[in-house]
């Protein structure tokens, strides 16, 4: 509930953030809701034409959004590729063909030796495939720790006194890999990790809130009608053209909301297939979902796949 408020407040803010240039996008979808609600006039407390075309239109682009985002989790399972952390088994076989020397280990990602450790899987990269700390990590609102199951398993590792101090080192290692629900931003660990748990852990927490927040703006002008149609007691209600402003800005923002939920979705499916595009040459078992020749993926990668301010890996 606390996220859906930030992102009540915040919403536009965040979604800047995340899509950059490609928010622009965004700006046609006001316009044309202010010229609806204005041109063909907002009535408080009464479900007409304008307020129809809100709903309908809020919903829809809802209803594209889940249906992009149960594509992504129950029909392709995208995230399978993250979870089983293939990197990890590629990198052991480089190892072995090496002549399985200690040191003979190469980035998973790019074939280099490696010179950084992921926090999160505990793979040794290159540092050219290490994500580096995200901004705004640390903002006071929507930080969250994102591997809540390597901390319990720490916590379940109490057998010696060795088992005690690893365990210690484990928890304190998970707990400081953190990420922040608005500005979908991560600390520090590997590109696999990095892009994981941005796409598939943080991104659906905010298209979600921005849903909520997007259906909850469309519920306020009839939800509440009678507090904004004028009757009653003064004092109780609103009316006049505080009301009218209210409808309207409720109404431009749910649609406003709906059409940022689906766009930051969609950024996420776009850049975890660039992942599993970009090094499926050194780790085979990687398969884009969308195909990078396709006219339309590589329109839509060029116009958002990443802000200039987010970083390549």
């Amino acid at each position: 509930m606390l996220a859906v408020l930030a992102v009540c407040v915040l919403g536009p803010f965040s979604t800047a953030y995340v899509l950059g240039p490609a928010a622009l996008l965004l700006l046609p979808v006001v316009g044309g809701m202010l010229g609806v609600t204005l041109g063909l006039g907002v009535l408080p407390g009464s479900f007409r034409l304008p307020d129809e075309i809100t709903a309908g239109i809020t919903g829809g682009l809802v209803a594209l959004y889940f249906v992009l985002l149960l594509w992504m989790t129950c029909w392709t399972k995208v995230e399978a590729f993250f979870e089983a952390t293939p990197w990890l088994r590629h990198c052991g076989k480089m190892q072995a063909t090496a002549g399985g020397r200690k040191y003979a280990t190469r980035c998973p990602f790019t074939g280099y030796k490696p010179n950084m450790r992921c926090p999160s899987c505990d793979a040794r990269v290159h540092d050219s495939a290490f994500h580096k700390t995200d901004r705004l990590v640390a903002f006071p609102v929507g930080e969250t720790v994102l591997r809540w199951d390597g901390a319990k398993e720490a916590t379940e590792m109490t057998d010696g006194v060795r088992d005690i101090t690893k365990a210690r080192q484990q928890l304190d290692r998970f707990l400081d890999l953190r990420g922040n629900t608005l500005f979908a931003s991560t600390t520090a660990c590997c590109v696999g990790c990095a892009t994981w748990q941005r796409n598939f852990n943080l991104v659906p927490r905010l298209t979600l809130s921005l849903a909520l927040a997007a259906l909850f703006f469309a519920f306020v002008p009839w939800g509440f009608a009678s507090f904004l149609n004028g009757d009653g007691s003064s004092g109780s209600t609103i009316g006049g053209a505080g009301a009218k402003a209210v409808v309207v800005i409720c109404e431009v923002l749910a649609v406003q909301y709906a059409a940022a939920g689906l766009l930051v979705q969609l950024q996420a499916l776009l850049r975890a297939n660039d992942f599993l595009h970009r090094y499926r040459a050194l780790i085979p078992s990687l398969k884009p979902v969308l195909s990078p020749s396709s006219r339309l993926v590589a329109l839509l990668n060029r116009g958002m796949l990443r802000a200039p301010w987010q970083q390549a890996v």
